[in-house]
């Protein structure tokens, strides 16, 4: 088994974008209010699976996913090679709330 080394950034998306999911599964509504989520959001996120974030998380390298960006949701769909150069060209304006 090989390790796995992330750097801060990554690690932080990670923890979070687990912890959202995580979350929704004990308390949909707490955490939909928490993190600024819509309904179609928390679907979505529910039907992530650990390895699929752990690649979103690979990709995406080095930009920042929190404080949630208003993107975020569209970018977690987007297909994997192109997550990184969307992440960094479009605005990271954040989620309001």
């Amino acid at each position: 088994m090989s390790d796995v080394h992330l750097l801060d950034v990554q690690l932080t998306n990670l923890t979070m974008l687990l912890t959202i999911r995580d979350s929704l599964h004990l308390d949909r509504v707490r955490t939909c209010a928490r993190f600024a989520l819509d309904a179609a959001q928390a679907d979505r996120f529910l039907t992530l699976g650990t390895h699929q974030i752990m690649a979103i998380v690979a990709n995406v390298g080095q930009v920042n996913l929190f404080p949630p960006r208003s993107d975020l949701v569209s970018l977690l769909a987007l297909p994997l090679p192109v997550a990184r150069p969307f992440a960094v060209v479009q605005p990271t304006k954040r989620a309001a709330g």
